[in-house]
């Protein structure tokens, strides 16, 4: 059961790594020769291939990911992709990190720096559900962390301002690093 699971590791790394290479194919390319190789691997196992040895093999003949994706470009051009956020996304994060920062100069500049922020947000295409969520209780959760700090802890409120800065900081980079970037035709 170890060593199917050890062929099974390699089998899946050695496609992660082609599909990675793969990716900036059209999709249609990309998913065919996922496809055909998934297929070849496949049929060696059936042909008896199930060492973690005979895997390797199996592997190490069919070629580097790079270099299976070199062969399979010869004659279509490669397909740049866009840049995961746009301008409009970067400007939706920003607001969501800065506004709640200008209640100080002015709850109404505040407010509305915020919503044009979260409008932004949840018109995008760059998130799922779940992280336009999350990124609509960026202020909240941020603010709550501080409120349950004073009332529990009592600190000084250098110590609760910098916690609120760290939550907020660390959910707005995990907003960033989890957008998606845009779908390809084919």
């Amino acid at each position: 059961m170890s060593r199917e699971l050890d062929s099974d590791r390699l089998v899946d790394a050695y496609l992660n790594e082609l599909a990675a290479e793969a990716a900036e194919l059209p999709a249609g390319r990309r998913d065919e020769l996922l496809a055909d190789l998934k297929a070849h691997i496949a049929e060696a196992r059936a042909g008896g291939a199930t060492s973690e040895d005979e895997i390797r093999e199996v592997l190490h003949r069919l070629g580097r990911p790079s270099e299976i994706v070199a062969a399979a470009t010869d004659g279509l051009v490669r397909v740049e992709l866009p840049p995961r956020l746009r301008p409009r996304d970067f400007v939706a994060v920003g607001l969501l990190l800065v506004a709640p920062y200008l209640l100080e100069l002015s709850s109404l500049v505040a407010v509305i720096g915020w919503g044009i922020g979260l409008g932004l947000l949840w018109t995008s295409n760059r998130w799922t559900v779940l992280w336009k969520l999350i990124g609509t209780l960026i202020w909240p959760i941020g603010y709550a962390a501080a409120l349950f700090l004073d009332v529990f802890f009592q600190p000084r409120i250098w110590v609760i301002q910098l916690a609120d800065l760290v939550i907020t900081l660390v959910l707005i980079t995990a907003l960033v690093l989890n957008a998606r970037p845009p779908r390809q035709a084919s």
